[in-house]
């Protein structure tokens, strides 16, 4: 269950130059995108998160803030249902209960994690050639508008997860994630909407506490 939710928390991170096509010519390529998206060094925004499986017609909904912060990882603080906060960091996975009490596993732990830390950091280092072994990308674009769906080559990682699906927008100059789904083999899938987001800043004690190794 846990490895399960950091597949779906790693989702706003992932790029690679494997397979991509250009829509028409007229809107940003795979490179552009990336290149702007690493221009980002601290996003903040709210999160909408719509949780669907395969065996259940309703689906669940949560809502929160986020902060990405290039150089460490991303935060998803869950204010309702429930407070939660959970972490992905080029170096471990973390989960914070409602109680304050929080949970590391080391990438070193589980080679699929890993395989996600990778793909979480080279994105916001504009490091594609990174992961280009690691992953294959249908990117797409017009306009402003563009979206790139990952499958992962791992055979590990490939057996829980069959796509990641990101879509955003792209100006001259930076680039922002508005839309993020996650298709599992079981069938489960997962949908975030970004909104509210805003650039700049450094990280606070406490959001800096979530990337520390005791």
């Amino acid at each position: 269950m846990v490895l399960r939710k950091f597949f779906l928390f790693a989702v706003i991170f992932f790029a690679a130059q494997g397979l991509w096509a250009q829509a028409d010519g007229t809107g940003p390529s795979l490179e552009q995108v990336s290149a702007a998206l690493a221009r980002n060094k601290v996003t903040r925004g709210l999160f909408v998160l719509e949780r669907t499986a395969a065996n259940k017609s309703r689906s669940l909904k949560s809502s929160g803030t986020f902060v990405i912060a290039a150089a460490c990882g991303i935060i998803w603080k869950t204010e309702k249902p429930i407070k939660a906060a959970q972490v992905m960091a080029k170096e471990f996975a973390l989960t914070e209960n409602s109680v304050g009490k929080r949970t590391r596993i080391r990438a070193s732990e589980n080679p699929v994690y890993l395989q996600m830390a990778l793909l979480t950091s080279a994105l916001w280092a504009n490091d594609l050639a990174a992961v280009q072994g690691a992953a294959d990308i249908d990117f797409s674009s017009e306009g402003d508008s563009w979206q790139m769906a990952l499958f992962p080559k791992d055979a590990a990682v490939g057996a829980a997860l069959e796509k990641i699906v990101v879509a955003g927008i792209c100006g001259e100059s930076q680039a922002s994630v508005t839309k993020i789904q996650s298709f599992l083999k079981n069938g489960n899938s997962a949908s975030y909407s970004l909104s509210g987001l805003s650039y700049g800043g450094s990280l606070t004690q406490e959001e800096r506490s979530y990337f520390e190794i005791p």
